[in-house]
């Protein structure tokens, strides 16, 4: 399949594509693996860049080295608006990596580094488009608010989260933007690009498992290494109940709608339970994709982490097993947790390491038909869509300040350079050309939704 990249829209101006470009650069070369994250070095650098254009900031620091940041152009009031990015990344073996994930390599068309997609690049976005009002001194209706925080690939605790419960007024505003959406999907040939309206949320638990010890030369199958094995068996043979939500119904409707009849009514099927499977695993078969949509489907557990036994001749009476569980929204975590055992037999005690809510926002929400305008100018013909993720995003921290929260930072992709492969990848990389398309993008919403003049 070939594509021909749009142009760059809105006759963006060139000193802002070049800006956006050289602070994404620079952020890709500082190494905020998480953990220990440090993104104190990031709001070193970002603050330089506000000081060298008039504009004030607050930073935040959860503990040592965790520092958000926080700048306003315009009024700071319940009408701001809120573009947001986190600025830690998840780590990266450079082993795997044609190019050093922290060197911000130009190679074959893209640029190369760990948080190229995930989300340094809409950090970069943000304080090129803020730069760019304050620089000017462009008259706004409604400020422009931009926070970078840090912590959200652990869990959000020393980043939005803490901000939400100590400085909630920083994430007060009319309407937030952040990540996971207005990317290029491709459908067949149509391009699709999701706008994000919902994600599952998170219960991170620990099992601490009791078995029989023993000498290893006499199997037993009664210690707890058994025990965790046959927990993790029942997981991956036993999943959870399928449910179709209304984000994601909402989804299918709109994917329909772009592949027309026959090939709409059978995808809008998927979230039907009787057909579900026999679509997916017949007609879509692509594993990376039947994984997403049964993940969307329902509440899921993935083992992560084990741990046990102390010697090679041991039967270890105790052992660990980790495990992310994703719910979907309508599924409380409380919930979830206190039913656990009912749901997964075995001799063993719960630690609750983490949880978080589903989050879902209103689709008939009026940034729904500004951001899906503003793509089918960017991009001609194209269809956007309202998504929910299987993941969690700094949304959850705004959603407890009931500050809307939709997912947009965007970026042109090639077919061959397929979105889900690049978050916590190898070789995340980003088209130089999709970067500045997704800069011209992000400058004009904040037009738009700022009403400059």
């Amino acid at each position: 399949m070939t594509q021909v990249p749009p142009p760059i829209p809105f006759n963006t101006p060139q000193e802002v594509l070049d800006d956006g470009m050289n602070i994404f650069r620079t952020l890709l070369r500082i190494d905020t693996s998480n953990p220990p994250g440090n993104e104190h070095l990031v709001a070193d650098y970002a603050v330089t860049l506000l000081e060298e254009v008039g504009l004030e900031y607050t930073r935040f620091e959860a503990s040592p080295g965790r520092e958000s940041v926080l700048t306003c152009y315009g009024p700071d009031n319940e009408e701001t608006v809120i573009f947001s990015a986190h600025v830690d990344v998840v780590p990266a073996n450079p082993v795997h990596w044609d190019h050093p994930p922290f060197e911000a390599v130009e190679a074959d068309g893209c640029i190369w580094g760990r948080g190229a997609i995930d989300m340094k690049n809409m950090a970069a976005y943000a304080l090129a488009t803020i730069r760019y009002l304050a620089r000017h001194q462009i008259s706004v209706k409604r400020g422009l608010k931009v926070v970078l925080f840090a912590d959200e690939e652990a869990g959000c605790s020393e980043g939005s989260l803490a901000i939400a419960r100590k400085h909630p007024e920083w994430l007060k505003g009319s309407i937030a933007i952040t990540e996971v959406g207005g990317f290029t999907t491709y459908v067949d040939e149509h391009r699709v690009y999701p706008i994000q309206v919902a994600e599952k949320g998170f219960v991170w638990l620990k099992l601490h498992i009791e078995g029989v010890p023993g000498h290893g030369s006499m199997p037993s199958g009664e210690g707890a290494v058994d025990e965790l094995a046959r927990i993790v068996q029942h997981l991956s043979t036993q999943p959870f109940d399928f449910r179709a939500t209304q984000p994601v119904r909402d989804f299918l409707e709109g994917i329909a709608e772009v592949l027309g009849f026959p090939r709409g009514k059978i995808f809008r099927a998927i979230g039907n339970k009787r057909l579900s499977d026999l679509i997916l695993d017949n007609l879509v078969k692509d594993p990376d994709k039947t994984r997403v949509f049964r993940a969307l489907l329902r509440d899921t557990v993935s083992p992560t982490m084990t741990d046990g036994g102390t010697k090679a001749n041991v039967i270890p009476s105790k052992a660990t097993l980790t495990l992310d569980c994703r719910i979907l929204p309508g599924t409380d975590p409380d919930t979830f947790i206190s039913n656990f055992k009912d749901r997964v037999p075995g001799n063993y005690t719960i630690e609750v390491i983490d949880k978080g809510p589903p989050v879902v926002m209103d689709r008939q929400h009026p940034i729904m038909e500004v951001l899906t305008e503003l793509l089918k100018e960017a991009d001609p013909g194209s269809h956007p869509v309202p998504q929910m993720i299987t993941g969690f995003t700094d949304a959850r921290a705004f959603d407890e300040v009931k500050t809307p929260c939709y997912g947009f930072s965007p970026v042109w992709l090639p077919p061959e350079i397929p979105f889900a492969s690049l978050f916590h990848g190898h070789n995340e990389r980003i088209p130089v050309h999709g970067f500045m398309w997704g800069q011209a993008c992000t400058l004009e919403l904040a037009k738009r939704l700022c009403g400059t003049e």
